[in-house]
């Protein structure tokens, strides 16, 4: 009698421990994803000020363009006028 019950009571202490197990893996994987997930989430947000900054590069430098080709073309109007 007193073996079956050891080995009974044996036998749930293991499965409690691997539930235990199983359930602290999960949870570890849990917290491991959510520190992946800010990680990334701070990645995208510098890669998205980072794309913002290069668009008003690209912006300033496309008027910066306009106004030299404005400026040419006073020059040309004004050197035809001349003539």
């Amino acid at each position: 009698m007193w073996p079956k019950l050891i080995y009974t009571c044996l036998g749930i202490a293991m499965i409690l421990v691997g539930w235990g197990i199983a359930w602290a893996n999960q949870n570890a994987k849990i917290c491991e994803n959510k520190a992946r997930i800010e990680i990334l989430s701070k990645q995208i947000q510098a890669v998205s000020n980072q794309a913002s900054e290069s668009e008003k590069a690209i912006v300033r430098m496309e008027t910066k363009i306009e106004y030299i080709l404005k400026g040419i073309d006073e020059i040309k109007a004004e050197v035809k006028n001349k003539k």
